[in-house]
């Protein structure tokens, strides 16, 4: 259920939950990817596997491929979700169910944001995941991690008001003398 306050229209929990959960089915098909190429490869004898196959005795252990391997399955997520929510304001999940996250005033965010957001994920997860089931009873559809960042999520197939700081000004019209201006006062020749 889609829900809207005053002229936010906040994205409900089950386009949110949707959103995340293709969201976590991309993350789970690129680990996959690197996964089954990193086993062809070390298969084929171009590189060191892994050491957690079968019938491995000793593994590769603790090698710089493994470092590597380690390194990019921790830092993928953040990077999906910090670099996406930053850059665009949805990741390829909210972009399909077409919502968007945006601080309160409207503004979008920043990488401090989009990254204290997503460290706000641990707080819903630490709490048996009622910090994203607060987002079905909260008037706002706010989550846990979006109260603690201040952001919500709002749908973009509903026109979203600019906020005041970045609404256009309208043109003010210049004094009938200023030398500047290019009305001249004059009536134009016929």
């Amino acid at each position: 259920m889609e829900s809207s306050t005053g002229h936010h229209h906040f994205a409900g929990f089950w386009s949110r939950a949707a959103a995340r959960v293709i969201d976590l089915l991309i993350i789970i098909a690129a680990f996959n990817l690197i996964y089954l190429t990193d086993r062809l490869g070390a298969d084929a004898g171009l590189w060191t596997g892994m050491g957690l196959g079968e019938g491995s005795r000793g593994g590769a252990g603790f090698s710089m491929a493994n470092v590597l391997r380690g390194l990019f399955f921790l830092t993928f997520p953040v990077f999906y979700y910090v670099y996406l929510h930053a850059t665009y304001g949805q990741t390829f999940g909210k972009m399909a169910m077409k919502i968007k996250v945006v601080n309160e005033d409207g503004t979008p965010l920043d990488y401090r944001k989009a990254f204290l957001r997503w460290l706000g994920y641990f707080l819903c997860d630490l709490t048996f995941y009622i910090g994203y089931l607060w987002a079905a009873f909260d008037p706002r559809k706010q989550g846990l991690h979006d109260k603690v960042c201040k952001t919500v999520v709002v749908r973009t197939d509903v026109p979203f008001p600019l906020p005041a700081a970045m609404e256009p000004e309208a043109p003010t019209e210049a004094p009938p003398g200023d030398p500047a201006s290019l009305d001249t006062g004059a009536s134009p020749p016929i």
